[in-house]
């Protein structure tokens, strides 16, 4: 059975937002898990939701994603996990640079689609490196 490109595109978003639901469950466990210490008589910290969405430029649905970003806990200063899904059409100089670059198909067809995660973390503690990470 040959799964249609329409039906990958929209499991790979999917995966994206139920990692992202994963995600943020084990950011506000490890919240919840700090009893002890300098911050914990701090609320556990949250994450606030806000959906986003991408403007095609003529106003037509060109995608958005969710943002997710939890403030001021015990563990965490900040942290962000984001998801999007976008696509429309390149621009000419936009789908001109790419194929001059050897991009495969780009000179007779400007569409993209990209979906993805980012990852940004902020320890309360500063001595804790903080974590930033895209796919």
């Amino acid at each position: 059975m040959t799964e249609d490109f329409d039906d990958r595109k929209a499991r790979a978003s999917a995966w994206f937002r139920t990692l992202r639901d994963r995600i943020v469950a084990a950011f506000e466990i490890l919240e919840d898990a700090q009893t002890t210490g300098p911050f914990a008589d701090r609320p556990a910290g949250r994450f606030t939701v806000t959906e986003t969405r991408r403007d095609g430029g003529d106003g037509a649905d060109a995608g958005g994603g969710l943002m997710s970003v939890l403030r001021d806990g015990r563990v965490f200063e900040k942290v962000g996990v984001n998801v999007s899904t976008v696509y429309g059409s390149l621009g000419e100089r936009a789908q001109a640079a790419m194929a001059a670059r050897g991009v495969p198909g780009m000179e007779a067809d400007p569409r993209f689609w990209a979906s993805g995660i980012s990852l940004v973390a902020h320890m309360v503690n500063p001595h804790t490196p903080a974590v930033h990470m895209n796919t």
